[in-house]
C-alpha cells in the first residue's frame, strides 16, 4: 500500500526540537539544491523541515523558494504551514490569499481577505491591491460577487466602491461600474485614480466624451498632473496635436517631468512642423537621461538635414556606433553624403565598416546598389552585384535583389534564373514567386505559369497588396476584367501605391469607366507626380 502523508497538526509538538544529524543533512541538502537552481526540490525539503521543526523562518523560506520556482501548489502548501505557525503574520495570510485567488479558489481566499481588510491602516490600499489580483481571475462575475461581499462592511470607503466598479466593468456590468464611481465621486471627488478609470471607460466607446470629462475635472483641479497627462495622451490619439502640445508643455517642467515627456513634446512639435521647439525638447530629453539616446540622435539628424546643415546632421549620426539604430544611422548618413558631396563619397562611407554580419553586409550592398542605379550609374551597380555574387551564393535575398537589377538592365533570362534559385533556397519566398509571376504578366508571356507563381505567393502572404495587384494584373492580361478589378481594388484599398493606382485606372478604363479611371490617376499624381508607371499609363490612355 502507498504511504499516506501525515496531515500537519500545528498543535502537536515538533518532531525535531534541536539540531540533529537528520536536520543538518536535510538543511544542507536543501541549500545545495537551491545553489544548483533546483528550486522545486529545495522547496519541498524546506517544507518538510518546517513541518518537522515547526520553525516559522523555515516555513517562510519554503514559501519564498516555491514562489521563485513558480510552483503554485508548493507555495500554497508552504504558506498554509507558515500561516498556521504564525497566526499574527499578515504577510503569510496575504501570500496565501493571493495564491487562492490566483488558483480561482475565491471561497478559501474570502476569510483571509476579510480578516486582512480589518486592518484599518492598510484597508484602502488592500482594496486597490485586490483589483490587480481579481483582474487575473478568469470568471469575472465570480470576481465581482467576491469583491461586493468583502466590501459590504465599508460603505463609506471610496476604495471599496472603486474596487466594485473595477470588477463590475470587467464583468461587463457598466451600469454598476458607473453607479459605484458616482459614489466614489461623492466620497472623494478629487481622487485621480477613480477619475482616470472613468476616463478610460469613456474612451473605449467615445473618446471625445473622455476629453470633455478630463476637461471638466481639470477646471476644478488644474494641478492634477496625472489627469492632465492622460488628457494630453487622449488628445494625441485623436490627432489633436496642437492642443496636446499645450498640455504636454504644462507638464514638461512639472512634477511628472521626465525624459519621456520631453521626447513626447518634441515629437508633437515635429508633427506640427515646429523644428525649433522639437530641437529644444529633444536636447532636454538627452539632458534628463533618456534611455535610448540613439533614437534622439536620429531625430536631431533629421531636423538638421531638413535645415540643410549636413555636417551637423552627420555629427549626430556618427554618435551612433552600435545597437538598434546603427544600420539606419549609417545608411541615412550615406544618403546625406550622396546629396551633399558625391556618390563615391557615400559608398566609401559605407565601405569603412568591416565587422558586419551577413544581414548588415547585405543591407549595405542594397544601399550602394541603389545609390549607383538611382544616379544613372547602372553599370557600377551591376559590377558591384556581380562582384559580390560568390559571397552570397546561398542567400536568397541577395539573389532576389540581383534578379530585380538584372530585369532593370534588360537581362530577363538571368532574372528568371536568379528568382528560381532564390525560391529553391527559400521555398516560402513569397516576394520571389510574385516577382517572377508579375514579370511574366507584365511582358504578356507565360500567363498561366505567371498565375501559378502568384497563386503560391498569395497563399503565403494573402494580404500583401503588391501580390494582390499582381494577381489582378494577370487576370487583366487574361482578359477577365471583373476579377482583375476585384484583386487590384482590394490591393489599392490596403495601400494606395502609385503603380497599383496605374493598374486600377487602366482596368477601369478598359471597362469603360473612364471618369473613375481619371479620378484614380489624378488623385495619385498629386502625391506621386514623377512615378514613371503612373505617368506613362495615364498619358498613354488619355
Amino acid at each position: 500500500m502507498a504511504e499516506v502523508e501525515e496531515k500537519f497538526d500545528v498543535n502537536q509538538p515538533a518532531k525535531i526540537q534541536q539540531t540533529t544529524p537528520e536536520f543538518v543533512y536535510k538543511f544542507l541538502l536543501a541549500e545545495i539544491a537551491t545553489q544548483r537552481g533546483d528550486l522545486n526540490s529545495a522547496g519541498h525539503i524546506f517544507l518538510d523541515l518546517a513541518k518537522l521543526t515547526k520553525d516559522i523562518s523555515i516555513a517562510r523560506r519554503a514559501t519564498d523558494i516555491a514562489g521563485f520556482a513558480r510552483n503554485g501548489r508548493l507555495a500554497m502548501d508552504s504558506a498554509q504551514v507558515w500561516s498556521e505557525l504564525d497566526e499574527s503574520s499578515i504577510e503569510a495570510k496575504q501570500i496565501l490569499a493571493e495564491l487562492f485567488i490566483a488558483s480561482g479558489n475565491l471561497a478559501k481566499a474570502k476569510p483571509l481577505i476579510t480578516e486582512l481588510l480589518k486592518q484599518e491602516k492598510t484597508r484602502a490600499d488592500g482594496f486597490l491591491y485586490l483589483n490587480s489580483l481579481l483582474a487575473k481571475v478568469e470568471n469575472k462575475k465570480n470576481a465581482l460577487r467576491f469583491i461586493m461581499n468583502v466590501a459590504q462592511p465599508y460603505p463609506k470607503l471610496a476604495e471599496a466602491h472603486f474596487s466594485i466598479a473595477h470588477a463590475a466593468y470587467f464583468a461587463g456590468d457598466k451600469k454598476l461600474a458607473e453607479k459605484e464611481l458616482d459614489i466614489v465621486d461623492a466620497l472623494n471627488p478629487k481622487w485621480e485614480t477613480a477619475v482616470l478609470f472613468r476616463g478610460f471607460m469613456l474612451a473605449q466607446e467615445w473618446p471625445e466624451k473622455a476629453l470633455e470629462y478630463y476637461q471638466s475635472y481639470l477646471k476644478k483641479y488644474p494641478a492634477s498632473n496625472e489627469v492632465r497627462l492622460e488628457y494630453a495622451k487622449t488628445l494625441t490619439n485623436l490627432k489633436k496635436y496642437e492642443q496636446a502640445k499645450k498640455e504636454f508643455l504644462k507638464l514638461v517642467n512639472g512634477s511628472l517631468a521626465s525624459a519621456e515627456i520631453s521626447l513626447t513634446v518634441a515629437l508633437l512639435a515635429l508633427e506640427l512642423g515646429d523644428s525649433k521647439l522639437a530641437e529644444e525638447y529633444l536636447n532636454q530629453s538627452l539632458e534628463r537621461g533618456y534611455k535610448q539616446p540613439d533614437k534622439v540622435y536620429m531625430y536631431l539628424a533629421r531636423i538638421y538635414e531638413e535645415r540643410r546643415e549636413a555636417k551637423k546632421a552627420i555629427s549626430y549620426l556618427d554618435k551612433i556606433v552600435s545597437g538598434e539604430f546603427f544600420m539606419d544611422a549609417k545608411l541615412y548618413a550615406a544618403e546625406i553624403i550622396a546629396q551633399n558631396q558625391s556618390i563615391d563619397d557615400a559608398v566609401n562611407s559605407l565601405d569603412q565598416y568591416k565587422n558586419l554580419n551577413e544581414l548588415e553586409k547585405l543591407r549595405f550592398i542594397q544601399a550602394k546598389t541603389s545609390l549607383y542605379f538611382n544616379n544613372n550609374r547602372a553599370q557600377d551597380a551591376w559590377t558591384l552585384m556581380s562582384k559580390e555574387e560568390e559571397n552570397f551564393k546561398n542567400v536568397p535575398e541577395f539573389k532576389f535583389d540581383y534578379a530585380l537589377l538584372a530585369e532593370k538592365m534588360g537581362n530577363t533570362l538571368l532574372m528568371e534564373q536568379l528568382l528560381k534559385e532564390a525560391i529553391k533556397l527559400k521555398p516560402d519566398y513569397a516576394l520571389a514567386y510574385n516577382a517572377l509571376g508579375y514579370s511574366f504578366a507584365d511582358r504578356k508571356i507565360k500567363l498561366q505559369e505567371a498565375k501559378k507563381y502568384i497563386e503560391i505567393a498569395l497563399s503565403i502572404q494573402p494580404n500583401n497588396h503588391y501580390i494582390l495587384d499582381s494577381m489582378g494584373w494577370v487576370y487583366f492580361r487574361l482578359g477577365d476584367l471583373d476579377i482583375a478589378y476585384q484583386f487590384v481594388k482590394k490591393a489599392y484599398d490596403i495601400q494606395a501605391d502609385p503603380e497599383i493606382a496605374a493598374h486600377l485606372g487602366e482596368i477601369l478604363w478598359k471597362q469603360g469607366k473612364r471618369n473613375e479611371a481619371k479620378q484614380i490617376w489624378n488623385n495619385s499624381l498629386k502625391s506621386n507626380p514623377s512615378n514613371t508607371v503612373l505617368v506613362e499609363t495615364s498619358q498613354r490612355l488619355q
